[in-house]
């Protein structure tokens, strides 16, 4: 019995050490198994001990253990082993191993053969097969992997075997996906859309695929003899030579080069190079992997995209685009300043927020033709600000394509022509008025038939004034004596009249016409007495269905009312101020050249009287010629710029800026030309003694009102305080009312125009028996002592005013004076200085007499340029910087300033050969510029050329005596400067 214990032990030891062995072949069994046979070594006396550990330890190891008998019967699993197979040790004991460890070929599903059967039958370790699977109790399939090895007793005998497996289903799973990862890997690197390369740590190609050789032009083949550095452009060497040492010294984790690669035929290809540095196991650089992209396309693209962001951006149209639908995608910054509405506030949104409603077909006839492919160019029409102001605007439109040609969108270019279609309609109508204005005045003196003449001026002044109906009712005696009014028709006047059967000329015997007065109604309709007066009580039945209404007197040099010149359209507020003062110049000329026309009837009746209508022709021509003078004195200012701009516009060599700039000049001094014109007619009219004055009783109150009215503007632009002083009781002098506003209107703008803001200003009244005082009194800059007996001349300005001047002749006060005393009246200025107010007094009689005013004209001229260093002084900015750019156009060096002290300080500065100066310059005049130059040992050689709107013979005698070598009078042709110039240069 003990011998058969004995022997039983001694097999147990013996399977303990075959079960060592196996475990030896797993680093976690080897420990264990190695554990327990120390233990077993140490402790074989007790066996149970034993046992016991040998359980715990197949029962804690990692892997499954299954042990069989010499007949492949079960006896023993651990955990692991009852877990995969799903049965437990208890039951699985005694069943043939077959049963409880079911394999297969994981990947066919057919059975294989047992590897404890190859064990017990060959007596040596046997690994399982490749791909095997076990099947559960349960039916559950387990990737398995591991051996299988034989169990020996102390002799060495076969005792059993034992099986030791694991699960490898996720390591399986792994490699699965490892191997799917890698198979993805090769078709990504042979057929990716980049190049894809593999070098070592010089930049030599290891690898490449068919991309990076068709970028390169290079085989994949000729690649491998060459590295990075031989394919880069030199320009890019060093900068990939650092990034590569960056790379290495682990200072940048990769890098990405734009850079050039040159191909195989020389040429060259932009690309985007990412490089990654590969480490092995220990951390060592291995190798470089790049990612080569060609991006040439793509930077030509991206230039193309920013040379037109540029452009849209820094364009000072307003340039965006927008879907079919009618939706904006994009506005640019001259679109926010074109139209007010920011960026936020337009994407997204409709362009018909800018389209007036009576327009608003516009944008879906655009839309219809862009879909077709169509062009929208150099459309004109109207768009509305986001402040409701309308602007005249040109819009050019093409369709935008996607890449297969097709229309998705459209893009707009709109350009703002507001101020050039304002100035070209300006410069129109001034053009047109000034033509009639001509037509009229050369057609008047040469008419001296009395019919053709009225009908004439009828035309004429019904065109000028805009009038749709238009008569000239004259007075005319028989040589019975007897007086009768005859009329000339205009218009559609004309055609009413002949219809009622009065054709022009049909005498109208009875009361002739008398009114000496001009009537302006805006809408007779309103009139206070418009249905009052009998026999009519309002329009006479079949009249002409007139509105706006002008009547103008036609008064002879002697003041005899001749006729009156009427005026109607259907319409409301069709006469202007502007028109008036049109009409009464037309009348004025139509006066002179009716009585012209009697003195040449007379002539022909009575040639007893010849020389003296000869000489009343001679004095009548004298008198236009001297207005004419003064006129065209007075206008030169303006031709200059205007003609310069003119210029400017034309010359091919001018940008956009300057011809934009040229067309504000036009604008600008056509304007100004205008108020010229009103201020140039009254004067001189006072001045040649013309003006008459429409004498009648006048309510004090009514002038005052009349005249703050007109002075308002000014006043509240300054945020002026008026306090008016006056009587309470009504004021009745026998005056012009219309010319004595004019004359109170004159002071009290010229007092807020030389008042610092919130200033104020005081219009006093005062009577007494036989005169009536009027003063003006202000805050403003006052006058110097030695100013004050200047301050009424013609022009005259005074200097310390000239800088805070807002604009005019410098005529207001002479215009005011002459008016006073053909009232028979006094004016006069006072002020304690500079900075202490002034104040203007006007003292009229009770009982008014006329007094004439002369007045002093001059002539014109004119003179030109070469390619010099030019210095251009004037005061008129337009003219100065307008006579620069022409020069420059020429290849003239050109400084402009624009008053005398800035003249001289430039002389020294820039040194120029030649120098037009003009004369009335604040600071100092031109000829004390021209003095002060020659006193300089250089500004003796210099030209000195005057360029001045004043032109007679004294002011040339002047300009030559204080140094100048030419004199030019306003306005000069640029083409007479530039020939100047060339002389100065031959000379």
């Amino acid at each position: 019995m003990a011998s058969d214990e004995d022997e039983d032990t001694q097999l147990r030891i013996a399977a303990l050490r075959n079960a060592e062995e196996i475990l030896l072949a797993r680093q976690r069994a080897e420990q264990a198994l190695r554990g327990a046979n120390e233990a077993l070594e140490q402790k074989n006396a007790e066996l149970q001990e034993q046992r016991e550990w040998f359980r715990v330890t197949l029962s804690s190891i990692g892997d499954a253990v299954i042990t069989t008998d010499l007949h492949g019967n079960v006896t023993f699993l651990n955990p692991v082993a009852e877990q995969l197979t799903g049965w437990t040790s208890a039951e699985a004991q005694g069943r043939r191993l077959n049963e409880i460890f079911n394999i297969i070929n994981e990947n066919t599903r057919q059975g294989v053969e047992h590897p404890v059967d190859r064990v017990l039958r060959e007596g040596r370790v046997v690994g399982l097969a490749n791909h095997t699977a076990l099947i559960s109790r349960h039916g559950t399939i387990t990737a398995i992997e591991d051996s299988a090895a034989p169990i020996r007793d102390a002799h060495g005998r076969l005792a059993g075997a034992v099986m030791v497996f694991h699960d490898v289903t996720e390591r399986r799973q792994t490699e699965a996906a490892l191997n799917a990862s890698e198979n993805r890997f090769r078709a990504i690197f042979s057929q990716a859309a980049v190049g894809i390369a593999l070098t070592d740590l010089q930049g030599r190609f290891l690898q490449v695929n068919a991309r990076l050789a068709e970028i390169s032009g290079y085989s994949v083949e000729e690649l491998k003899d060459r590295s990075v550095l031989q394919v880069t452009h030199p320009h890019e060497i060093t900068a990939t030579e650092d990034a590569m040492r960056r790379l290495l010294a682990e200072e940048i984790p990769q890098f990405a080069l734009q850079k050039r690669w040159v191909r195989k035929d020389g040429t060259t290809v932009w690309t985007l190079s990412t490089v990654t540095l590969i480490r092995d196991s220990a951390g060592q650089p291995l190798h470089f992997v790049g990612i080569v992209e060609d991006i040439t396309e793509r930077r030509r693209a991206d230039e193309a995209m920013a040379r037109l962001a540029a452009v849209i951006a820094s364009s000072d149209d307003a340039i965006l685009s927008m879907t079919l639908d009618a939706e904006i995608l994009s506005w640019n910054s001259s679109a926010e300043r074109m139209f007010g509405y920011t960026k936020s506030e337009m994407i997204g949104q409709s362009p018909n927020i800018l389209i007036p409603p009576e327009r608003a077909e516009e944008e879906s006839a655009i839309l219809e033709q862009i879909r077709a492919g169509g062009r929208i160019e150099h459309f004109h029409t109207v768009r509305r600000r986001k402040d409701g102001a309308m602007l005249d605007v040109s819009i050019a439109v093409s369709p935008i394509n996607d890449a297969h040609g097709h229309v998705i969108g459209a893009s707009k270019i709109t350009r703002d022509i507001t101020h050039r279609k304002r100035a070209e309609e300006a410069l129109q109508e001034e053009t047109r008025i000034l033509e009639i204005l001509n037509r009229t005045g050369a057609a008047i003196a040469s008419q001296l038939d009395l019919e053709s003449l009225v009908q004439t001026v009828t035309d004429s002044a019904t065109q000028l004034s805009g009038a749709k109906f238009g008569a000239f009712f004259y007075n005319v005696s028989n040589d019975k004596g007897e007086s009768f009014l005859l009329f000339s028709l205009s218009g559609a006047s004309r055609e009413a009249f002949e219809k009622f059967g009065m054709p022009r000329n049909t005498p109208i015997f009875g009361p002739t016409f008398r009114a000496a007065r001009v009537v302006r109604s805006a809408d007779v309709t309103q009139d206070e007495n418009y249905g009052l007066m009998a026999p009519h009580h309002g329009m006479p039945k079949g009249h002409l269905p007139v509105r706006s209404y002008l009547a103008v007197p036609v008064v002879s040099r002697s003041g005899e009312v001749i006729g009156g010149l009427f005026f109607g359209h259907p319409d409301v507020n069709v006469f202007s101020e502007r028109s008036e003062r049109l009409i009464v110049g037309i009348a004025g000329q139509a006066a002179v050249a009716i009585d012209n026309a009697r003195l040449y009837e007379a002539a022909q009746r009575e040639i007893a009287i010849r020389e003296r209508a000869e000489a009343t022709l001679r004095e009548t021509d004298r008198r236009k010629d001297e207005f004419l003078a003064t006129l065209a004195h007075e206008l030169r200012n303006p031709l200059a710029p205007i003609r310069q701009a003119a210029l400017i516009s034309k010359t091919p060599g001018a940008s956009d800026a300057q011809k934009r700039w040229s067309h504000d000049v036009i604008t600008r001094q056509v304007h100004h030309m205008s108020l010229l014109l009103d201020d140039l007619l009254d004067i001189s009219r006072v001045t040649r003694g013309t003006l008459e004055l429409r004498l009648e009783t006048t309510d004090l109150n009514d002038v005052i009102e009349a005249a703050i009215e007109t002075a308002r503007p000014t006043i509240d632009a300054k945020r002026h305080e008026l306090r008016v002083e006056k009587p309470q009781e009504s004021l009745q002098i026998v005056a012009d009312p219309l010319r004595l506003a004019q004359i109170l209107s004159n002071l009290l703008t010229n007092a807020a125009k030389y008042t610092d803001p919130q200033g104020q200003i005081v219009l006093k009244v005062e009577c007494a028996a036989d005169h009536i005082t009027l003063s003006v009194k202000d805050t403003g800059i006052g006058i110097p002592p030695d100013a004050i007996a200047d301050v009424f001349e013609m022009f005259a300005q005074v200097r310390s005013s000239q800088d805070r001047s807002e604009g005019g002749l410098g005529i207001g006060l002479a215009l005011s004076k002459g008016l006073v005393e053909l009232h028979g009246g006094h004016i006069e200025a006072r002020s304690a200085g500079a900075g202490q107010g002034s104040e203007f007094t006007v003292r009229l009689p009770r009982r008014v007499l006329p007094v004439a005013v002369a007045s002093a004209v001059n002539l014109p001229a004119k003179e030109p340029c070469v390619r010099r260093r030019i210095l251009i002084a004037d005061d008129n900015r337009d003219a100065a910087q307008s006579l620069a750019m022409l020069l420059e156009l020429e290849g003239h060096d050109v400084r402009v300033v624009h008053d005398g002290h800035a003249a001289v300080e430039a002389f020294g500065e820039f040194r120029p050969e030649v120098v037009l100066l003009d004369i009335g310059m604040p600071g100092l005049d031109g000829y004390e510029v021209a003095r002060a130059v020659r006193q300089d040992s250089l500004g003796r050689a210099v030209k000195l050329v005057a360029l001045t709107g004043w032109g007679q013979d004294r002011d040339k005698a002047r300009a030559l005596a204080a140094g100048f070598n030419h004199h030019f009078t306003k306005p000069v042709e640029p083409g007479r400067i530039s020939e100047l110039l060339r002389s100065i240069g031959r000379s």
